[in-house]
């Protein structure tokens, strides 16, 4: 028997700007215990900060949102992607 596996709601978004050492990070990661998403937040080699939010897309979309809310003084840029497909991640967490 075979188990339905639903798609669910992806963003994918890399931000540009005073990202790194400045918690961006760590305060993502406790932005996420407010909502229910899953995913990662990593450091790029390029100076930029990567994040993966999966979930209700309601909830990614708030999730996002507070993001942009509390760190947008460090955020010059951003790069979006939206999708849907297979959960990948069980939890919310720094990546390295």
């Amino acid at each position: 028997m075979s188990k339905m596996v639903e798609d669910v709601f992806q963003l994918t978004v890399r931000f540009s700007g005073q990202v790194q050492g400045v918690y961006f990070r760590a305060t993502t990661e406790q932005i996420s215990k407010e909502f229910s998403v899953t995913g990662r937040v990593k450091n790029l080699p390029d100076g930029r900060v990567w994040l993966f939010a999966e979930g209700e897309q309601s909830e990614v979309e708030s999730f996002f949102s507070q993001i942009v809310e509390v760190r947008g003084r460090h955020i010059t840029e951003m790069e979006k992607e939206e999708s849907f497909g297979a959960r990948q991640f069980q939890d919310f967490s720094i990546g390295y």
